[in-house]
């Protein structure tokens, strides 16, 4: 299981000062910092580190106006020729307007002033990397004509997007469990089963209540169209639209999902998923764990002492604690992982196709350099700690057995004294838990 790989950073510093400082602040929440000192070196710099951000280092005290322009505009120039194109972040003592404006012109993504905090330089570089690296919209596309199936996958696929065609209507439950898509484009008549029929179907079920349905008939008659989407349909798109139309329609219903979609089922602290969205994507992974026969291992961790963290250095202290652990299991585990804030400062973490002693390692590495982390409040600074208790399925046969056998876990890991991983035992497992022969943790 690969713990996570750490994102690059190159930081170009004419005077050589700020790489270290920088480099301390985001390696705990893996970012790698690189030094260039010679801006005139950034496009070699740049080809061989491959950085997914370059900071540009400015100050005030420059000897020459005119040479901080210059070195700016190089800088720019060097990101902007890059393939693929890192984001480009200006670090200046001076924070007036011109200066800003001047960075924007020179191609800027960002403009920061020192002094310069870890979690919130690292909030500012994952909001770029997100914006750069912005997952493609999953669009599933439901239609019995294979070639007209295909033409519209191909149509989509070329924007960008990742399209899953479903041909026999009659699979889509289990097409849908397993892509989980953002948006489904469906055909609206097909044998032995119209388009709105099959919406209705799938709008009985919970989990697939919100996902944008769109059909795509021949179909121009508005008043027949307006009946074919009282049944669950969101919107109709006639069959003679042209593909520029169709690509953008798409995307922009998309785009409206997915940000609703966060909304609803982010903790709006952490960003990971909320509690009720953690147990129905847990749900959801483990019946694909079991189709494939795969092993699931639950994380249930809970930071150590937390109380006292608020009382001694105050909330909004507490508050960056639980963004910087978040921020931390969100870049060292995988994109298949499931990370969510299952309650005030307990967080879950599934792990598909993996066995406890491999998520082990992989959370005891988190587990240390979360520890290592110097945290500040209003006392001073400080370090925190937490403690995990890991579970599996298939020795849990669902999300509830699993979860309270992590539980147990999780507590025997604090009776032990706190800031350590425990693999649960035969014991924590429920009794009515039990483990199908064909799959091995």
């Amino acid at each position: 299981m690969d713990g996570g790989k750490r994102i690059r950073v190159l930081v170009i510093d004419p005077q050589g000062e700020a790489g270290s400082e920088i480099a301390t602040l985001i390696a705990p929440f893996g970012y790698e910092a690189i030094v260039c000192d010679a801006p005139e070196d950034a496009r070699a710099a740049i080809a061989r580190a491959q950085p997914a951000h370059v900071l540009l280092r400015l100050r005030a005290d420059s000897d020459d106006r005119e040479v901080v322009r210059r070195t700016a505009t190089a800088t720019a120039a060097a990101v902007a020729e890059a393939e693929p194109r890192p984001s480009l972040v200006f670090i200046a003592d001076d924070s007036s307007v011109p200066a800003r404006i001047a960075a924007v012109r020179a191609g800027a993504d960002a403009y920061l002033t020192p002094p310069l905090n870890g979690l919130s330089l690292v909030d500012r570089l994952d909001g770029l990397r997100g914006a750069l690296e912005a997952e493609p919209y999953r669009i599933m596309i439901v239609d019995d004509d294979a070639l007209m199936a295909r033409y519209h996958a191909e149509l989509l696929q070329s924007a960008g997007m990742t399209v899953e065609v479903v041909e026999d209507p009659y699979t889509v439950m289990r097409h849908l469990a397993d892509f989980r898509p953002e948006l489904i484009l469906m055909d609206h008549y097909m044998p032995d089963i119209q388009g709105s029929e099959l919406a209705a179907v799938i709008r009985q079920e919970a989990a697939f209540d919100s996902i944008p349905i769109v059909f795509l008939s021949a179909e121009d008659d508005a008043e027949t169209q307006d009946r074919m989407m009282a049944t669950g349909g969101d919107d109709f798109l006639t069959k003679s639209i042209k593909p520029q139309h169709l690509v953008s329609a798409i995307a922009n219903r998309t785009r409206r999902f997915r940000a609703l979609r966060a909304t609803m089922l982010r903790d709006s602290l952490t960003g990971l998923l909320n509690h009720t969205a953690t147990k129905e994507q847990l749900d959801a992974d483990i019946a694909r764990m079991k189709r494939a026969e795969q092993p699931l291992t639950l994380c249930m961790l809970d930071l150590d002492h937390f109380k006292q963290v608020n009382d001694a250095h105050g909330h909004p202290a507490g508050d960056r604690v639980l963004r910087a652990l978040a921020h931390l299991l969100k870049q060292r585990l995988r994109a298949s992982d499931v990370v969510g804030r299952f309650g005030g400062e307990e967080f879950a973490i599934a792990m598909p196709n993996t066995t406890p002693r491999q998520a082990a390692r992989v959370v005891d590495e988190i587990r240390e350099s979360f520890s290592a982390l110097r945290q500040t409040g209003e006392t001073g600074a400080f370090s925190v700690t937490f403690s995990a208790g890991l579970a599996s399925y298939p020795k849990a046969e669902d999300a509830a057995a699993l979860t309270e056998a992590a539980d147990r876990a999780l507590y025997r890991a604090k009776a032990a004294g706190r800031n350590r991983i425990v693999i649960a035992e035969a014991e924590d497992y429920p009794a009515s838990a039990g483990a199908p022969a064909a799959v091995a943790v």
